[in-house]
């Protein structure tokens, strides 16, 4: 045996020679000589033997390279990487990520001094791990270590030291593998992928829940997960928004203590890591154990920081329970609604909503929907200025998408009326906002308590009549543009002769006005060739001033959504007919009376909602 692992030790360095020789020719002898010497130690031997690769790697993570690298002599009882493989799954990767512990299963390898074949006798050796020793046996011509693992080469010599080859990796007695911690379970349970998901979201959770700590977890399963996102209406984790998440997984958490299933009793209710008042309840029936609702499919997996219990449903909080199945469901558990559900909360609404002994219809606006109404953060607004908002969006009873009234009527919402205009492409609100996506009748409900259809614009109740936002408009301090109009409105107001216009257009109306900007009368006084406003009243008299602006207003409330019905329609105002025209969306001037010159009007801007009517915004004064 001795001399056979001389001549593999003489032929495996005359190779290296060579194949040094032949790639660097151009060293110098000194370089060649600290080759030989760094290849003839134990690593050096073990480096260059591609068997033993899981050795060497296992070697580098422990840090044990340059201990078997200095004189020794040390004897090894090197296991190939197939020795490697026999290990139980993950034990490999296990003791890779624990080096200290790996340390000491390689220590349990090496026996101090240069002990060849022949110098083994039957009985103990001690190691170089404290207090273990390596039970050696020797029965026809083959060496036994620990009563299975064989030695199936000896004596391969090197500088400081001696390899035996083995076949199996060993172990010292009472050896254990440190528990993996409850993230760690949870990342190679193949069935608990999304919860491992939905944990990297939070690498505060992560880190507590990989430490040290005495948890209980109920960790639900892939399927557990994919049956609640079909209850909610989701498709994916990603569709929930993350502070939702955060407290579903939280209530799945017991951080007070590991409590095996031995340690759960029927009715035992316990606190959760979301809040004390956030309890889970055990109901055990025999050998099954519920957690609320979930049943528990695999018990006491035991981490290094608690235990964890596999269970088939996820846990969902006494909050989140009272909102699945209520109209206030498809916001809350969707990214996209979060302004809403933060304004619902903000407002003190979310117990109304879900209240499952009333009937409401819903108009959900997302996001993008408060965005376009010009809301993109709820930030320094109260529960007094969000609740007149949302029970804009609210009507007493259930109103399906088909059930929708006709043009023109007005729908009384819990927090005023709103109206409606219907045209071939689809339902409109106040003219601005589209019924994007409604629920009609027949169709199979998720919602105990309503009906909710989707919107595309965030209504906003009108508070002011059509003068006063004319003048709010006039006053503004940047972009003032109905200064001309309201002055022509307060002096026809003011002048004996005429109609009180100011206080006819603050009734009840409803009226529609068609608002020449500040330009459009600058347009008017340069085609009657006069300088302001006060000359205009000179050159044609207040009457026809007055007469000028009853053409600009319907006795009717007409949203731009209402149009279409009007296409090239002749329509009477107060003070005579108009056409419009929805292709170039102009309004077509007469001008009868005054003989300016023929200057259609544009519409520019629609649908700004007062109480008692609408106002658009146009570019020229129409005459008539």
């Amino acid at each position: 045996m001795k001399t056979i692992g001389k001549k593999f030790l003489s032929i495996f360095a005359i190779a290296l020679i060579a194949s040094f020789t032949l790639t660097s020719c151009d060293e110098d002898d000194d370089s060649i000589d600290d080759m030989l010497e760094a290849t003839q130690t134990v690593v050096g031997i073990a480096s260059a033997d591609a068997n033993f690769s899981t050795l060497v790697t296992a070697l580098t993570a422990a840090e044990l390279v340059s201990t078997l690298q200095a004189d020794g002599p040390f004897t090894v009882f090197a296991p190939t990487n197939a020795a490697f493989d026999k290990l139980e799954d993950g034990v490999l990767e296990i003791l890779l990520d624990n080096p200290t512990l790996l340390a000491d299963v390689l220590k349990y390898h090496v026996v101090s001094g240069n002990v060849m074949s022949t110098d083994l006798t039957n009985g103990p050796v001690q190691t170089l791990l404290s207090g273990k020793t390596i039970d050696v046996s020797i029965a026809d011509g083959m060496v036994t270590l620990n009563g299975s693992a064989m030695v199936t080469q000896a004596d391969i010599e090197a500088t400081n030291g001696v390899i035996h080859v083995i076949d199996e990796v060993l172990l010292p007695e009472g050896f254990e593998l440190p528990k993996p911690s409850i993230v760690s379970i949870a990342s190679e349970t193949a069935s608990l992928s999304i919860l491992v998901d939905a944990l990297t979201m939070f690498p505060d959770l992560v880190d507590a829940l990989s430490e040290d700590g005495t948890y209980t977890v109920f960790a639900p399963t892939n399927d557990a997960f994919e049956a609640l996102l079909g209850v909610i209406g989701q498709s994916s984790l990603d569709d929930i928004p993350e502070d939702v998440i955060e407290r579903l997984l939280k209530y799945h958490v017991i951080s007070s203590a590991a409590l095996m299933s031995t340690d759960l009793s029927d009715g035992q209710m316990a606190a959760t890591l979301l809040s004390a008042n956030d309890e889970i309840e055990v109901s055990i029936d025999g050998s099954s154990v519920m957690i609320n609702n979930a049943t528990v499919t695999t018990a006491n997996v035991e981490a290094s920081n608690g235990v964890v219990h596999i269970v088939d449903a996820v846990l969902v909080p006494a909050l989140e329970l009272s909102i699945v199945n209520t109209i206030v469901e498809p916001a809350y558990f969707n990214e996209d609604f979060s302004i809403l559900t933060e304004a619902v909360v903000t407002a003190g609404l979310l117990e109304t909503l879900i209240n499952t002994e009333a009937n409401y219809t819903l108009f959900a606006p997302n996001n993008d929907a408060f965005e376009a109404a010009g809301i993109t953060s709820l930030e320094g607004l109260t529960a007094n200025d969000l609740a007149p908002i949302l029970t804009y969006h609210v009507i007493d009873g259930e109103v399906f998408g088909d059930g929708l009234p006709e043009t023109g009527s007005a729908v009384e919402t819990l927090g005023g009326d709103f109206y409606l205009s219907i045209n071939d492409n689809g339902a409109y609100i106040n003219g601005l906002t589209m019924v994007t996506a409604a629920t009609l009748a027949g169709e199979a409900l998720d919602y105990d308590n309503g009906v909710v259809h989707l919107i595309n614009r965030t209504l906003v109740p009108a508070s002011d009549n059509v003068v006063e936002i004319a003048v709010a408009a006039s006053q503004a301090s940047e972009n003032a543009e109905f200064g001309q109009l309201v002055a022509a409105l307060t002096a026809v107001e003011n002048d004996e002769s005429t109609a009180a216009l100011v206080t006819v257009l603050s009734g009840d109306g409803p009226y529609t006005v068609f608002a020449p900007t500040d330009a459009a009368f600058e347009s008017l006084y340069d085609l009657a060739n006069v300088a302001d406003f006060a000359a205009l009243v000179d050159a044609v008299g207040i009457g026809t001033v007055e007469a000028v602006l009853l053409y600009h207003v319907l006795d009717a409330r007409v949203f731009s959504t209402d149009l279409p019905n009007l296409s090239n329609t002749t329509v009477e105002t107060l003070g005579g007919a108009i056409t419009f025209n929805l292709e170039s969306m102009t309004i077509a001037d007469s001008d009868a009376a005054l003989q300016l010159g023929t200057v259609d009007a544009t519409i520019v801007d629609t649908d700004i909602f007062g109480t008692n009517g609408v106002i658009h915004v146009i570019d020229e004064v129409i005459l008539p």
